[in-house]
């Protein structure tokens, strides 16, 4: 390991990993760094003067294999945006992600994975991740290199843009790096309406209740949030009129994704956010006012960390309304029918004038024998 003095700027080298290896780096408690794969360029370099992290990479031809990058950043978030994302070439900065964290709400800890842009990375350069002035927050990142692959997507709201190792799979707005944009309103589709609950950032201490009002002959429904900060044997217990329905399931996790990171009294949780359903039956629902509640059942040993709910929402499938087919009409005898008004008379051929004009006798040409 050296340390620059002048910029107090960290360089270490390990040996080299395979292609498709990642680059996993972690801050706290202390520094430890995996092998360099293939695809990077050389060691990684720490700044502490100016709170940054820049990893090299090489072009995509080097690494034909490799076609992008994600990287995934693990941080505590104190509400001021978290840590930045750039790409360095030449001495020139490409903004990626101005803010990877919350803006006005402290949620702790965060984890925010990013798509990098092939536009920037295909001919090499350096990944920086930027915490100047709050670099104690930043706890540890991963780049994995990926693959592209062809994908169908039902529907066109969506955009799958990066699948993980357990098949989740994340949406383009996720990825981005672009900051969030919240829910705005109820949507309907068909017999399916997706009823808006909360949008916002909002804490959940022990329970939160939303009123759903319903009218028309509810199928079922589901409804789904993201949740951050929930111990992996924590519950959210969903009750519809006081009555408990069920707990929210959550998608599984490899356990070797970098989200996943060991909580300061040893236990297991993974940082950032984490979306979540629930079906619920028909039967459950009441028409008019339907009082529906979250609640927060912690589990054994965990130090009640702080937790948070966004894009809470509830999707209803409706009976599609009763076929009325049209009024029968009376059809009308079109059939091609000829009446005559009289039945014609027999012709009278002695009455036709000749065709041929009458001559004498006398006048007719001769025949030839």
């Amino acid at each position: 390991m050296g340390i620059c003095a002048r910029s107090q700027a960290m360089e270490i080298s390990i040996p080299a990993g395979g292609t498709f290896d990642p680059f996993l780096l972690a801050l706290k408690p202390s520094i430890q760094m995996s092998p360099l794969p293939a695809w990077m360029e050389g060691p990684a370099a720490i700044d502490l003067e100016f709170g940054t992290v820049e990893i090299p990479i090489a072009p995509l031809w080097r690494e034909p294999a490799v076609e992008m990058y994600a990287v995934t950043v693990v941080f505590n978030d104190n509400g001021d945006g978290g840590p930045s994302l750039n790409w360095k070439k030449g001495g020139e900065l490409s903004a990626i992600s101005y803010s990877m964290g919350e803006v006005g709400n402290a949620v702790g800890l965060n984890s925010r994975t990013i798509l990098l842009p092939q536009v920037l990375t295909k001919d090499g350069g350096s990944l920086q991740i930027s915490c100047e002035g709050s670099f104690d927050t930043l706890l540890s990142l991963a780049v994995r290199p990926a693959r592209q692959d062809q994908t169908a997507v039902l529907g066109a709201r969506r955009t799958a843009a990066l699948i993980d190792d357990s098949f989740q799979v994340f949406d383009d707005r996720e990825v981005s790096g672009s900051q969030r944009v919240p829910m705005a309103g109820d949507i309907r589709a068909g017999t399916i309406v997706e009823a808006e609950l909360s949008s916002a950032v909002e804490p959940l201490q022990s329970v939160i209740e939303f009123v759903t009002p319903v009218e028309g002959n509810v199928e079922g429904a589901t409804i789904h949030l993201e949740a951050l900060g929930l111990d992996l044997e924590a519950e959210l217990q969903v009750s519809i009129n006081s009555k408990i329905i069920g707990q929210i399931s959550f998608p599984a996790f490899a356990l070797d994704d970098p989200s996943l990171v060991t909580d300061w009294n040893g236990r297991l949780i993974v940082a950032g956010w984490r979306k979540g359903a629930l079906f619920i039956p028909a039967r459950h629902f009441i028409q008019g006012e339907n009082i529906l509640s979250i609640s927060l059942k912690r589990s054994e040993g965990e130090t009640g960390r702080d937790i948070f709910l966004r894009n809470t929402s509830l999707h209803l499938r409706f009976t599609p309304p009763a076929f009325t087919p049209l009024p029968e009409q009376k059809i009308e005898n079109r059939s091609a029918e000829f009446h005559l008004k009289e039945t014609p008379q027999a012709v009278d051929f002695q009455s036709l004038d000749p065709i041929i004009p009458h001559m004498p006798d006398d006048q007719l040409p001769a025949l030839q024998p």
